[in-house]
């Protein structure tokens, strides 16, 4: 599968799971729930082994905004009160699928 393949597979996941349109995830959103969804596929792309030279293409967004995604997304799911974890748990499980 190449990358745009499995980028595009992210972001149906990504969107379906979260009920955020693709245009705000690649967007300029700071609502929170776009930030969690763009961060979310910032973070399933890296675990997939995509480096973030590979992923600021994808996502439109600066390398600055990836890597700080993926430094803080750790945190921001096991401190989170929405649900991003158990949302992160089924997006990795549909995407094993």
């Amino acid at each position: 599968m190449s990358r745009s393949e499995y980028f595009a597979k992210v972001m149906k996941v990504v969107t379906g799971l979260t009920e955020v349109e693709e245009s705000e995830i690649l967007g300029k959103s700071r609502r929170l729930d776009a930030v969690d969804a763009r961060w979310m596929v910032i973070s399933l792309m890296r675990e997939k082994g995509y480096s973030t030279q590979q992923i600021v293409p994808l996502i439109r967004h600066p390398e600055r905004t990836v890597n700080h995604a993926l430094s803080q997304f750790d945190d921001r799911v096991k401190y989170s009160l929405n649900g991003l974890g158990n949302t992160l748990a089924i997006a990795r499980q549909q995407l094993r699928e």
